[in-house]
């Protein structure tokens, strides 16, 4: 630690998807000087909605929304059900009950949440007033007796901090670890996440009975299509639906490194072999995304790290994100494990400074130790 007892911590928090954005704000909401940071234009991390613009037949613009990475979130821990229910309240997020078709056992009614407007607003909701910097890709770090610095590829620099957490990828985090914790670089440069392709389309308005479809494995490279539209706080332009499809882990692979026109043309044909037969398509737009690290990867929870986030008191660092975590449906990735996840972290940071204070009052008792693991101060589940 490097901060002055007499001045709040100074916090670096690399990475403002959920993770990074629930991390950081529970730390500014506890006094410490907390700045966020992304090399990104937006926030969010993979709560995503992209906005595109096309000229219909006439010449007149078009735009419509597309919700293209996590589609909603389920809440299962009372923790996060409570942090969503104070969203609903103040406007945020909207329950949502989609009709989902799946091949067997049966079409289900699912219940999850959906930020209204776009799913980068529950991120933006976290984060509040905490200082955020964007376009600011951290290339490496540096540590010197006054604390942290965070290089930037432009070679600008920011800090010092008196710590820093990293809420990224795995394998890009492990590049910042490299040199100053190899330990956990090497652990994390072995996590498996895996990547997707998601097709972004806007088609005719078509009679189509379900909110979402989950189609059989064998039968499509897709594993989830939905209709953005009739999501929460969505619409198309008349005449329109527009779609969101995501291809499996396993299709997304074997294609990692196909043209996007390739990709393209194969989701578009997967999905109108999905929709009502005898009815040619007319696609108004039609876009793909890749995302290289989008969930972890089948049994990388039970083969990876187990604890909910990583602190190191002695070096000032920490690692939070949804491919942190113990086995479990919980915590099996996404929104929610990526939220416990950078919550933990900032709780884990602020206990071990609340220990470092109580550590230097005259004849205060000492904190009870916590476990130790490989010289890590590990957090373990609320």
């Amino acid at each position: 630690m490097f901060s002055s007892q007499s001045l709040p911590a100074r916090v670096a928090v690399i990475g403002a998807g959920i993770a990074g954005a629930a991390c950081a704000a529970s730390l500014r909401e506890a006094g410490l000087a907390v700045t966020l940071f992304d090399k990104s234009r937006g926030i969010g991390g993979r709560m995503a909605t992209r906005r595109a613009e096309w000229a219909a037949a006439d010449g007149s613009p078009v735009c419509a929304e597309f919700d293209h990475g996590a589609q909603h979130i389920q809440a299962r821990q009372p923790r996060f059900r409570a942090a969503l229910r104070r969203a609903a309240a103040a406007g945020v997020v909207a329950a949502w009950s989609p009709q989902v078709h799946a091949a067997w056992p049966a079409p289900v009614q699912r219940e999850s949440w959906v930020p209204l407007a776009s799913m980068p607003a529950l991120a933006r909701h976290f984060i509040g007033d905490v200082p955020t910097q964007l376009n600011f890709q951290v290339q490496r770090l540096q540590r010197g007796g006054d604390g942290w610095r965070l290089v930037a590829v432009d070679g600008s620099v920011q800090g010092p901090f008196d710590q820093v957490l990293l809420a990224m990828p795995p394998a890009q985090a492990a590049v910042l670890l490299a040199g100053h914790h190899d330990r956990w670089a090497d652990t994390l440069a072995a996590v498996r996440m895996a990547p997707c392709w998601t097709l972004m389309a806007a088609t005719q308005d078509l009679d189509w009975p379900w909110d979402a479809c989950e189609p059989e494995a064998q039968r499509s490279p897709l594993a989830w299509v939905v209709r953005n539209d009739r999501k929460p706080g969505r619409s198309a332009p008349k005449g329109m639906a527009t779609w969101v499809a995501h291809a499996s882990a396993a299709w997304s692979a074997a294609h990692l490194e196909a043209t996007p026109a390739a990709v393209q043309a194969a989701l578009s044909q997967a999905l109108a072999a999905l929709l009502p037969t005898g009815i040619k398509l007319h696609w108004h737009h039609r876009a793909v995304q890749r995302w290289r690290y989008a969930v972890p990867a089948a049994g990388a929870a039970t083969a990876g790290p187990t604890q909910e986030c990583w602190w190191d008191a002695r070096r000032g660092l920490g690692v939070c994100g949804d491919f942190l975590g113990s086995t479990g449906a919980a915590s099996a990735g996404g929104v929610e494990a990526a939220w416990r996840s950078g919550d933990e972290l900032a709780d884990t940071l602020l206990a071990a400074l609340d220990d470092e204070t109580a550590a230097a009052l005259p004849l205060q008792e000492q904190p009870a130790a916590v476990d130790q693991d490989m010289g890590l101060a590990l957090a373990h589940a609320a």
